[in-house]
């Protein structure tokens, strides 16, 4: 997570494409003019048709707009339609692997924090030893062993063994602390006081600070939450940790969605996102990697129209059409296909 610190203030991003900045008309806030109103309201009939017993809407989050795992959004249909939290598939590999990477990832910042006051010892061997001492007492919590015996279980290929992806997580730690010591490297040039990167960029990672609690204008649910809100006034820059296969285009969606729900609550600008993806079936050890973007116009109206599609979708009275060639790591697989997995 260091490496998202360094990249916003080396790149200067606000000065750099202000221009793009100021090309955006889609504001969660917006209330003219009413073409772009009409744009961001959840339509009249969508929206009646997603009332309870009880008149209360029943809004989506961000995120289950967004995740876009199954093609045809057969599996959001299962969940908020059929109230199917998944089958025996529920417990895949890649919803442990994301849960303990972004465990591992978050906990770095946290664990390094005290190191930061005192880098200068930060040689190729003590990074070495520090991100083995970090590893060692991050795997012998409980809850991460009982995951790690999950990820034993679920494991299909060669590139899901727990070995590899504690490997891969801890060449990740190395990465972070060395990019801590050149920060230190570089502050000491500058002006001889060295203030730790992630200090002078606020991250908020605790759930009572990025949570958001969207206006009704959007038609979502009453909460949604990102991973993590870099709070730098003037700028708010949205977040998220994202793992598997490969870094998808709907990873850029997740974050507009979260960008118009926060401008929605706080009535602030959000012009940037990042996502922290991290590769988990790359044959090749790497690092993860810090996607920083513009959440621009057409960001922001996909995400709207993958709104709209995702509660067309649930006015239908059967799920959508099967997928060929279903991934066997959905949760849903066995819902879909009960004769297969018997």
């Amino acid at each position: 997570m260091y490496q998202l610190g360094t990249k916003w203030t080396l790149w200067n991003l606000p000065a750099f494409l202000q221009d793009d900045v100021e090309s955006i008309t889609l504001r969660g806030y917006s209330t003219e003019p009413e073409e772009v109103l009409d744009r961001l309201r959840l339509s009249a009939d969508l929206y009646a048709a997603s009332l309870d017993d009880k008149g209360n809407f029943r809004g989506l989050s961000v995120e289950a707009i967004t995740s876009r795992y199954c093609p045809n959004r057969r599996d959001l249909y299962l969940e908020k339609k059929r109230g199917l939290r998944g089958g025996k598939g529920y417990t895949t590999w890649g919803r442990v692997a994301g849960h303990l990477i972004e465990k591992y990832c978050k906990g770095l910042l946290k664990h390094f924090e005290e190191l930061a006051h005192r880098p200068e010892g930060l040689d190729y061997q003590r990074i070495q030893t520090l991100a083995q001492e970090y590893s060692q007492t991050f795997w012998d919590t409980g809850s991460h062993k009982k995951k790690l015996k999950e990820l034993q279980e679920t494991a299909c290929i060669p590139e899901e063994t727990p070995e590899r992806l504690v490997f891969l997580l801890q060449q990740t730690a190395k990465y972070e602390l060395t990019m801590l010591g050149i920060d230190y490297t570089f502050s000491q040039n500058r002006n001889g006081e060295f203030v730790p990167l992630m200090q002078r960029i606020p991250v908020r990672f605790d759930e009572e600070a990025v949570r958001i609690s969207p206006g009704t204008n959007l038609g979502l649910s009453k909460t949604t939450t990102p991973d993590f809100i870099i709070l730098d006034e003037p700028a708010v820059v949205m977040g998220d940790i994202k793992t598997g296969i490969r870094f998808e285009q709907f990873h850029l969606h997740t974050i507009a969605g979260y960008a118009l729900a926060y401008e929605s609550q706080h009535k602030k600008d959000v012009n940037f996102g990042i996502v922290y993806f991290f590769e988990t079936h790359t044959t090749q050890m790497g690092f993860a990697q810090s996607h920083i973007f513009v959440i621009d116009d057409f960001l922001r109206r996909k995400f709207l129209d993958m709104r709209d599609e995702a509660y067309r979708i649930l006015q239908k009275a059967e799920p959508p059409s099967l997928v060929d060639n279903c991934d066997k790591h959905c949760k849903h697989h066995t819902d879909c296909y009960p004769d297969i997995n018997d």
